[in-house]
C-alpha cells in the first residue's frame, strides 16, 4: 500500500486496546512487526523507541477492512482489530516494513 497514514496514538485502559486517532474517530492499529506493547511504561515499542498516548505518528499503510487486514496478517490479527473496530469497520494498518514516524504533541 502507498498511501500514508497518521494520527494520534490513544490508549483505552478499559479495553486494552490502542488506536489511531484521526479526525475524531479512532481506528484500531496493526503496528508493523516488531512492535510490543509495554504495559510497565504504557507504551508501544517500535523501531528501537518509545510511543506513547498522545503522541502523533505516520507511515506506509493505510485503512483496511477486517478482510484485507486478515489477508495481510492472518486471522488472529484481524480478530483482534475487530474487537476494537468503531463505526467505521475499518483498520489502520502499517505496512509490514514501514518505518513509523514519530512527534511528540506539545
Amino acid at each position: 500500500m502507498e498511501a500514508l497514514i497518521r494520527g494520534t496514538m490513544v490508549f483505552d485502559k478499559n479495553t486494552g486496546c490502542l488506536f489511531l486517532e484521526r479526525d475524531d474517530i479512532q481506528y484500531p492499529v496493526v503496528w508493523p512487526h516488531g512492535a510490543s506493547w509495554r504495559a510497565d511504561l504504557l507504551a508501544l515499542e517500535l523501531q528501537g523507541q518509545l510511543i506513547e498516548p498522545g503522541m502523533s505518528v505516520s507511515g506506509g499503510g493505510g485503512f483496511l477492512t477486517y478482510g484485507r487486514v486478515e489477508e495481510f496478517a492472518g486471522t488472529a490479527v484481524a480478530d483482534a482489530a475487530r474487537a476494537c473496530a468503531g463505526p467505521t469497520g475499518e483498520i489502520a494498518f502499517f505496512n509490514i516494513g514501514s518505518d513509523v514516524n514519530v512527534v511528540a504533541n506539545e
